[in-house]
């Protein structure tokens, strides 16, 4: 049975945040065309080329990880123009400060699956400021899309397993579990012989 789009979309995005490196929230997000083409895919990380939160530490205000970058302020920079008119999927509800950018952006639509309360403590005022902005946002979710979750989950669990039991070697010679290794050891600096 083909699901239908937004279920789709949100699975998508789902997958997106697996790519996070902020431990405490993975959240991935999907910018769509109105023709129903991928515009571009983000999720929540430290700057390009910044050491992330999931290598050394989070950077918290107020009880929120500030280090990183929201998935769906990358989305946007990826998509730049073309995200205008186009359709937004994220894993969680906007903050205020992606709100504001949405808005900006021009994008058209928004749909989220969960509520995330986020910083500030506006959070509930996003659906409304969104709206006042030209912006259709919707909270959805439907049982393919629970079911890809819970799908997801084990997979996330089963790859947990694998790396607690694989061990990475870097070219100094150090080894760690692959659950602890970073890109570099964390002694000497020196790269994974392989990935």
């Amino acid at each position: 049975m083909r699901p239908d789009w937004n279920t789709y979309f949100l699975r998508l995005a789902y997958l997106t945040a697996t790519r996070a490196t902020c431990d405490r929230k993975h959240v991935g997000a999907v910018i769509v065309s109105p023709e129903h083409r991928v515009v571009s895919m983000g999720y929540n990380g430290a700057p390009a080329g910044m050491n992330d939160c999931d290598s050394i530490g989070h950077e918290l205000v107020e009880g929120h990880c500030v280090r990183t970058l929201h998935a769906e302020s990358n989305a946007i920079d990826y998509a730049g123009r073309l995200a205008s008119g186009c359709t937004l999927f994220t894993t969680v509800s906007p903050c205020y400060d992606c709100a504001k950018r949405i808005v900006n952006a021009q994008i058209a639509h928004v749909v989220y699956d969960e509520f995330y309360p986020s910083r500030y403590g506006k959070s509930d005022m996003v659906p409304a400021f969104l709206r006042e902005g030209a912006v259709d946002v919707q909270a959805f979710t439907s049982p393919g899309l629970e079911l890809f979750k819970r799908h997801l989950e084990d997979m996330e669990k089963a790859e947990q397993i694998v790396a607690e039991t694989t061990i990475v070697e870097f070219s100094c010679g150090c080894s760690v579990p692959a659950h602890q290794a970073g890109a570099c050891c964390p002694e000497h600096k020196m790269s994974r012989t392989h990935d």
